[in-house]
């Protein structure tokens, strides 16, 4: 079974509270588990635990936390979130299993990539990422990224991104 990744690239630090918080409305009751480092008290800490993402990761630092479902225009379920920051900007990576796209009738599975896919865009556009890479684990290497939204989405309608997703070679 592969995984699927989505990632977030170069996120201002300063949204990232109301990205995950407020947009997403991540909560800590989706926690399956979780791992960050507190670098003011130099301890772990569990994602119920967090306050602010903006502070723990000043002035830079990662975690990740594994949810139960996440609602990115529909829901995906088992997302691992892994989160890396430096002092200003930072990556978010969604990972989860490829049948959250794969499995199930045709126009379903069409509905949700495409809700999907206009979450990011959305996303994209009102907290200015620079850009979102989708494909399969490692979507980071071009080999394995199926396409990327940049400043616009060029050369490429909805539609043809949502097949460019659902039928990958």
């Amino acid at each position: 079974m592969e995984r699927l990744e989505i990632i977030l690239i170069d996120i201002k630090k300063s949204k990232l509270d109301t990205l995950i918080f407020d947009d997403l409305k991540i909560n800590p009751s989706q926690a399956v588990r979780s791992h960050f480092y507190n670098h003011t008290i130099n301890e772990d800490v569990a994602f119920k635990q967090i306050d602010s993402l903006q502070n723990l990761m000043t002035p830079s630092g990662t975690g990740n936390v594994l949810l139960q479902e996440l609602k990115l225009g529909a829901i995906i379920k088992d997302v691992m979130m892994v989160f890396s920051f430096n002092p200003v900007y930072g990556d978010i990576i969604l990972n989860f299993p490829e049948e959250e796209l794969f499995s199930g009738d045709k126009k379903t599975l069409r509905n949700k990539v495409k809700k999907i896919i206009e979450s990011l865009i959305e996303m994209k556009n009102k907290y200015g990422i620079s850009k979102v890479r989708i494909g399969i684990e490692p979507a980071a290497d071009d080999d394995t990224c199926l396409f990327e939204l940049e400043e616009t989405v060029q050369n490429n309608t909805l539609e043809e991104l949502v097949d460019k997703l659902l039928y990958q070679p």
